[in-house]
């Protein structure tokens, strides 16, 4: 797949011509996206840091809203389900607006087994919209009564503004939420509007219901520019400018410490680094309560200085929330499976692993497509493989990054089965690359991560 970017059989000179064209182009069409509001949340990279973990925890500022907005939207045409897709209107943006304006009156638990539920997920009557685990209801809006502490990740949209559901895809859990000033009609309007390109069915797995494909799909290959930021810029970010130490280990690896209570490590210097940071704050103290969790790691993924533009919340696993970025919709994985930021709470420090990556402009769509087997295909030859089905906790089609060798900047977004298993995301390729009985016998002594 690399290379697939500016070949052109031109002399020297056409070639240098077209890059530079594209590139410009490239940067033109960036200028545009930034600025539709129809398409992006005008999120202010200028934010001050002086945000802290309270306001988070009071909702006393938007960065909830940039983090934490739905992932996937889903329609019905025909009866039959489809991801919806609207290149000029994102429909989880629109739902968020709407949801702004809107005011929580009420939070009433609703009978439901699993039966019920999937009745609920092939109902034609709702819009859904999902988050990719579960988030609570103090972070889905101004709802700061008790039991806020309940989770969902799916919400249905009925043809009604004075109410939505709820639902946790995992428990089979359903709520109905009683709105005031809700209005939902440009979102039903957008969503009647949109390309209905693939039809889906949703499968039920060890963690909740997945987003399977039923036929052979043709996924677009995106592009990027990217940049990244040097080691000095998150020094000074982290740790400031003053009483800071270096040490660097025998395998070359450098850790930064100030006063003992944060560090952090950075990439080791080479030809192809990986990008890879660890900010580690020494403090003492309980484990956050699962709100909280999802509250504070904002502020720590906010002080990281990151570009949030395409920043999402993308799982939250034991005392562990992580973000990646997800482009038209689909979560981009880095180092064949890595996120962008994983976020880890223990009793006496905080972790943040993370990745400098940017993914500063998009090269215009060339056509270039993947074709990817059906999911249920795909999930047979990892049975074949030796992977229990009910060890899958969750699939997904992600992007995985692959270095274009025309330019040294230059990404290509390849479109991947990402599979759940074990607690460990990875590729599908690389589950089947994976020896699963030295895997399961390293998983069950504790020796793999």
């Amino acid at each position: 797949m690399t290379g697939m970017k500016f070949k052109f059989k031109f002399g020297n000179f056409f070639l240098f011509l077209g890059t530079a064209l594209a590139i410009i182009l490239s940067i033109v069409l960036w200028i545009f996206i930034m600025t539709n509001d129809q398409r992006f949340s005008h999120i202010d990279q200028q934010r001050s840091s002086s945000v802290d973990k309270e306001q988070l925890r009071n909702r006393n500022t938007k960065d909830l809203y940039d983090l934490y907005i739905p992932t996937n939207s889903y329609g019905f045409k025909n009866g039959k389900v489809y991801r919806l897709y609207d290149s000029k209107n994102n429909l989880p943006f629109e739902f968020s607006k709407d949801l702004k304006r809107a005011k929580v009156d009420n939070v009433s638990s609703e009978k439901s087994n699993q039966s019920s539920y999937e009745q609920l997920l092939n109902n034609p009557n709702f819009i859904q919209l999902t988050y990719p685990d579960e988030i609570t209801l103090k972070l889905f809006g101004d709802y700061s009564r008790g039991k806020s502490n309940r989770e969902f990740n799916r919400i249905f949209i009925p043809s009604s503004n004075k109410w939505i559901y709820l639902g946790d895809d995992e428990t089979n859990q359903l709520y109905r939420v009683t709105l005031k000033n809700g209005n939902f009609d440009r979102l039903r309007k957008y969503a009647k509007d949109a390309s209905y390109n693939d039809q889906v069915e949703f499968v039920r797995l060890k963690s909740g219901y997945s987003t399977f494909y039923s036929k052979e799909i043709d996924w677009k290959v995106y592009s990027y520019l990217t940049n990244h930021q040097s080691d000095s810029y998150f020094v000074n970010r982290l740790l400031g400018t003053s009483g800071v130490s270096s040490r660097t280990s025998k395998d070359g690896q450098t850790t930064y410490s100030l006063n003992y209570s944060n560090r952090l490590r950075v990439p080791k210097a080479g030809k192809n680094p990986e990008h890879n940071y660890l900010y580690t704050s020494y403090e003492k103290g309980k484990i956050p309560s699962t709100t909280n969790r999802l509250l504070d790691s904002v502020y720590y993924v906010h002080n990281l200085g990151l570009t949030e533009q395409d920043l999402r919340f993308f799982d939250a696993d034991n005392n562990s929330v992580s973000y990646t970025n997800y482009i038209e919709g689909t979560p981009v994985f880095l180092n064949q499976h890595d996120v962008q930021v994983n976020t880890t709470f223990s009793t006496g420090a905080v972790s943040i692993a993370f990745n400098s990556i940017n993914f500063q402009i998009p090269i215009p769509f060339d056509g270039q497509t993947e074709k990817l087997e059906s999911t249920g295909q795909m999930i047979k030859n990892l049975q074949n493989h030796g992977i229990n089905k009910d060890d899958i906790e969750k699939v997904l089609v992600g992007f995985r990054v692959e270095k274009d060798n025309s330019h040294d900047s230059l990404i290509n977004l390849i479109p991947t089965y990402y599979v759940k298993a074990y607690g460990e995301w990875k590729s599908a390729g690389e589950w089947s690359k994976q020896d699963m009985s030295v895997y399961k016998t390293a998983k069950t002594e504790g020796v793999t991560k």
